[in-house]
């Protein structure tokens, strides 16, 4: 009965990958990435019917599909990485380089070649000892396997932190250029994969109790797709890329060079004229008020490279674009507040003066730096002036 109900779940899950497959390979918008994510979600669903079916009747009776599980995950790793390339603008187009990322899967693939390319008969004679066949499901192989997962989902986490640390240097409002929800999918995937590892070698060893619990593992993978296909319901807009704004493709670096000493001397002098008048004329003009204001803006106005801009940011003031931005905003914020001629704003109605584009993102900074959401805030003034 356990048998039939894992296996009853499995085959719904590989239904809704299909059909969000499906879905998204149609999709005009945002077609590079789409079309690279349903060919995984088809992927997990031809492995899970393949899991769902993992018995000695139907494997005798299809030899051809033996070993195919021990293969098809090297391409996960990979074709998330590309995925999410994509989605954060690193490689809106194919490059060669992506190639590399298959080298593993090759790998995997090379060394179950000489059991691929067997004939059926030869398969099915290997296949009469099903518990040993069973038994060499836990090899080097499928073991090379499970260090490409950890590789590549490690890899696809750093990329999203990267990309999440870098559009603060470029962007004074995050909202149309975070990726939040592919930072949850990274992180359950993740989640999923360690997981996979551990069951793996609870059965391979056989240890007491979490032995059982193969391959009902599986049922993270069927969660993922149907948790991917709710986003893709309730916000379509995710998948579509018309929300994001490109960040430049020559911005995320996974492990950027720190200048070094003599370079950070030498550029002193340069940098602080730059910070001072990017003090300037946020102050005088009053920039902070764009909602839409980024680094490119400022680039354009002081006809100044944007690297050269990030860097007075850095390292003469100490904040990123975004941080330095939303100071001016929360101050101004504050000036509203107490200004006689605004009492009659709404909270909203005042951070949108201010130069914020949304509440929640008003209020998430304005607490991060003044320590009170802005309700406390204007509560505190009001009791003052009292």
């Amino acid at each position: 009965m356990e048998v039939s109900v894992l296996k009853l779940i499995l085959m719904a899950g590989a239904l809704q990958g299909v059909i969000l497959g499906l879905l998204l390979f149609s999709r005009k918008a945002n077609q590079a990435a789409n079309r690279v994510f349903a060919i995984l979600l088809w992927l997990l669903s031809f492995h899970l019917i393949l899991v769902g079916f993992d018995n000695r009747d139907f494997m005798v009776r299809f030899p051809h599909f033996s070993h195919l599980t021990w293969v098809l995950p090297a391409l996960y790793g990979p074709l998330v990485l590309v995925f999410l390339r994509r989605m954060t603008q690193l490689a809106p187009r194919l490059s060669w380089r992506e190639g590399l990322y298959f080298i593993p899967f090759l790998i995997v693939l090379g060394l179950q070649l000489p059991y691929l390319l067997q004939s059926a008969a030869a398969k099915r004679a290997y296949l009469d000892d099903y518990a040993r066949s069973v038994q060499d499901d836990f090899g080097l192989s499928n073991q090379l396997v499970n260090f490409i997962h950890l590789l590549f989902f490690g890899l696809c986490l750093l990329v999203y932190r990267a990309h999440e640390k870098r559009i603060r240097d470029y962007y004074s409002d995050l909202s149309k250029v975070r990726l939040d929800w592919l930072g949850q999918f990274l992180y359950i995937a993740f989640s999923v994969v360690v997981l996979s590892v551990f069951v793996f070698y609870a059965r391979k060893f056989d240890w007491p109790v979490l032995s059982a619990f193969y391959p009902w593992h599986f049922l993270g993978v069927v969660a993922v797709i149907y948790w991917t296909a709710y986003r893709a319901l309730a916000q379509p807009m995710l998948f579509t890329g018309e929300e994001e704004a490109p960040v430049p493709a020559d911005t995320i670096v996974l492990f950027p060079e720190e200048p070094s000493e003599a370079e950070v001397v030498s550029g002193e002098p340069q940098r602080i004229a730059l910070a001072e008048k990017l003090v300037k004329v946020m102050e005088e003009e009053r920039l902070y008020l764009n909602s839409e204001l980024t680094v490119q803006d400022l680039s354009h106005r002081l006809a100044a490279n944007r690297q050269y801009i990030s860097e007075a940011l850095n390292i003469h003031l100490g904040k990123s674009f975004y941080d330095f931005v939303n100071d001016y905003r929360v101050e101004a914020f504050r000036q509203l507040c107490s200004d006689p001629a605004h009492q009659h704003y709404t909270i909203l109605g005042l951070a949108l003066e201010a130069g914020f584009n949304s509440k929640a993102t008003f209020n998430a900074i304005f607490k991060k730096k003044v320590g009170m959401t802005p309700s406390e805030y204007i509560r505190r003034e009001k009791r003052s002036l009292n």
